[in-house]
């Protein structure tokens, strides 16, 4: 099985209101869908999200990234891990471009084999509680977020945090006083405090019964994270210092986090996501299966993932929740704070939008 083809296409969706956190402000939605064709007349789809201020991708970076792929792929044999190979070697930045290429090949392995991808990568469970974010918004707004959060079946509530130690605290009792004690909660600082700051706030907001902090320091601030971790009743989770399997590896060699958030435009798709998880459960480290603000595609390929491998503790994947249209056809099934995956072959959702 041949690729025939590989396309392309810009995106622009209007969102529901600007999704703000510590890092920067998404007022938009901007992005590529992918169409990959084979020689037997299987297509696949996948979605490309650049995300300058996490990831570094922007909409340049990826059209020229997704340019070269769709004539240096084209008559190549379709075997996942070559062709991330491939890409690598051709972009050595590609992040949410390869991503969407190799989404795209994993849809077509779904259709030709006729099985829901998550039972095709392993199939360790059907559905997934998803938490929902509240964002970086005062105590009164976050309250109201929280309200209707709630009113939607959200069981699981992810803070972002970020302004100062007062106004968090103030965001988390806000958020908490509202759900009652039975739902779950973690908290996302994005990088954006110091050591001592983030074990400051722990010791404040663990009253409040979180599940774990996330990213509390700057990236490339292991140490930093690790004195968090040793200085905090709360775990800690790896966000955006873990992006490739040598960042988990130093963050392991620290002992710097319990948990780690595996994202596909973060790590460039699903074979590298794959490779995380696998060894993350190596080193006893659960996951989280994360995203950016996509579409139902980007969002469903990171449902399949973490429904098919036992080391997925967690999933957030909301990102779809923010726009004014769906942009795809199909796709997961939010229900009661469950993620249900779509049964067809495949991922299971397709673009809008003609090719």
């Amino acid at each position: 099985m041949k690729i025939k083809s590989l396309e392309y296409k810009k995106i622009n969706i209007e969102m529901k209101k600007p999704f703000k956190i510590a890092l920067g402000s998404t007022d938009f939605y901007e992005g590529y869908f992918v169409k990959v064709t084979t020689d037997n007349g299987l297509s696949g789809y996948g979605e490309a999200i650049p995300t300058p201020f996490i990831t570094g991708d922007t909409m340049g970076s990826v059209e020229s990234e997704l340019s070269i792929f769709s004539q240096a792929l084209k008559g190549l044999e379709l075997s996942t891990e070559a062709l991330n190979e491939r890409m690598k070697a051709l972009a050595r930045s590609s992040k949410a471009s390869r991503a969407a290429v190799d989404m795209a090949f994993y849809d077509i392995l779904g259709k030709k084999a006729d099985l829901p991808l998550y039972i095709l990568l392993g199939g360790y469970r059907s559905s997934m509680k998803t938490s929902y974010t509240v964002d970086l918004v005062d105590a009164p707004h976050a309250k109201v977020q929280a309200k209707e959060l709630l009113d939607d079946g959200v069981e699981f509530f992810k803070i972002k945090l970020g302004k100062s130690v007062t106004e968090d605290y103030e965001r988390v009792k806000a958020v908490r006083e509202v759900i009652g004690p039975e739902h779950s909660i973690c908290v996302d600082f994005n990088q954006s405090y110091s050591p001592k700051k983030a074990v400051e706030l722990s010791g404040k907001i663990e009253k409040f019964g979180i599940e774990f902090l996330e990213q509390p320091v700057v990236r490339d601030d292991v140490k930093g994270m690790k004195f968090v971790r040793l200085n905090s009743s709360i775990p800690v989770m790896a966000d955006e210092a873990v992006f490739t399997l040598a960042d988990l590896s130093n963050v392991v060699y620290e002992e710097a986090a319990d948990y780690v958030n595996i994202k596909l435009m973060k790590c460039g798709g699903i074979t590298d996501a794959l490779k995380i998880v696998k060894a993350a459960q190596v080193f006893r480290m659960p996951c989280m299966m994360g995203c950016m603000v996509e579409t139902k595609l980007a969002n469903t390929a990171g449902l399949h993932v973490a429904l098919a491998q036992p080391n997925f503790a967690y999933t957030d994947l909301d990102g779809f929740s923010s726009l004014k249209e769906p942009g795809v056809s199909g796709g997961l099934d939010f229900v009661k704070g469950i993620n249900h995956p779509p049964k067809e072959g495949g991922i299971g959702a397709t673009p809008i939008m003609a090719f």
